[in-house]
């Protein structure tokens, strides 16, 4: 009887079996961490609300500043 002793072969294994990126995958991009959007929101509301001179009116809600969300923000940007 005889046996094959040298069972491995060293031949690389057909294209079509390969991992590859699917390509009908719609590509995923990084998702930006929830504490990072909160904190972006907070800079844009900062930056939006606020008066149009010194001791007047906010520009985008026209309540006294400082307004209500900016205290909001205020606070949340100071719970960080």
């Amino acid at each position: 009887m005889t046996t094959r002793l040298d069972h491995r072969t060293s031949t690389p294994l057909p294209t079509s079996w390969q991992r590859r990126p699917n390509a009908l995958e719609a590509p995923t991009t990084p998702r930006v961490p929830e504490p990072a959007q909160l904190y972006a929101l907070l800079a844009l509301t900062l930056g939006l609300h606020g008066p149009v001179a010194v001791g007047d009116r906010c520009q985008i809600c026209a309540e006294a500043w400082p307004c209500e969300p900016v205290r909001q923000a205020y606070r949340l940007r100071e719970g960080f």
